[in-house]
């Protein structure tokens, strides 16, 4: 007999699981997921347009509400999977399926718990992020654990290659262990006491160059393209920055943070911060009126 599945999902992360348990002959798979203004502006194909493809049961309610607990309840599904589906499942929904509801998130639990753990890893100077897949209770991210993984976090990564890269790394934890989980082969542990809990940054960053120049790198990370970047106005422009990186000059003298210190031929340019020294490598700068306003902006001695 097959194993119904009900899986919970969207974005990119969606896709990989449903073509994975959708190749599968021995899954009888149907899934609950929706379509968002997301998938159009960051790029994401939607998980309800590959399951009208192949043809696949698909649910989109707007709210877990009870007429949709009571159509999940006549399914009677084996295994419900959460993969970044953004609901909270209550009580009634939790106590349906014999194997138990199991999700994936993309931290190490019980550290970053919460919607959007994944910049703050960054911002956090963290060198790793961890993936753990895990039975669902009523909390947030409380549930026993049943595996974990911990993976490096590259020196330039940005806040959206990092979110994109835990999609692909949780969805890689829930596939090469499903079938132990079918089997009941995965011990659940319960998770220590204490952690932490992160919720969304702020859409935007006005760079304040009296942080430390780690703080604004980070931020200046987490913001990049295809989000809105990190900016500062200079003199009348603003400035959306999506790169910096650290940079020693032998001949700098401490100057006010924020002063453009040297500018080299490629208009990359340095800014003094209260603790030393950013590189700006990508940048652009609003609203351009002449050929040559950035040249008359990005000079040494200009502060933003």
């Amino acid at each position: 007999m097959k194993t119904k599945v009900l899986l919970f999902t969207s974005q990119d992360i969606g896709n990989d699981v449903f073509s994975w348990l959708h190749a599968r002959n021995d899954i009888d798979l149907t899934v609950v997921t929706q379509r968002t203004q997301r998938d159009e502006i960051y790029g994401y194909r939607a998980t309800l347009d590959l399951c009208l493809e192949k043809g696949v049961r698909t649910l989109t309610p707007k709210r877990i509400d009870n007429a949709f607990l009571t159509e999940v309840e006549a399914m009677a599904p084996d295994l419900i999977i959460c993969a970044y589906y953004p609901r909270i499942f209550p009580r009634r929904l939790l106590a349906v399926p014999p194997l138990g509801c199991v999700n994936v998130h993309p931290g190490l639990l019980p550290h970053y718990r919460g919607t959007f753990p994944t910049p703050w890893c960054i911002l956090n100077n963290e060198k790793e992020i961890g993936v753990t897949l895990h039975y669902m209770d009523e909390g947030i991210d409380t549930g026993d654990i049943l595996v974990q993984q911990l993976h490096p976090i590259g020196p330039d990564e940005t806040g959206h290659e990092l979110y994109k890269r835990s999609m692909k790394l949780c969805a890689d934890i829930l596939i090469e262990n499903f079938d132990k989980l079918l089997r009941k082969e995965l011990p659940a542990r319960k998770q220590p006491a204490g952690g932490s809990y992160y919720n969304r940054i702020a859409p935007q960053y006005r760079i304040d160059w009296h942080q430390p120049r780690s703080e604004i790198r980070n931020q200046i990370r987490v913001h990049a393209r295809p989000y809105f970047p990190a900016y500062a106005f200079l003199l009348n422009k603003c400035v959306t920055i999506n790169k910096a990186s650290f940079i020693e000059l032998d001949d700098y003298r401490a100057q006010g943070s924020g002063t453009i210190c040297k500018v080299f031929e490629n208009m990359s340019f340095v800014v003094s911060c209260v603790d030393g020294l950013l590189l700006i490598e990508d940048y652009d700068m609003f609203p351009i009126l002449r050929p040559d306003d950035i040249a008359l902006h990005i000079r040494p001695g200009n502060r933003f």
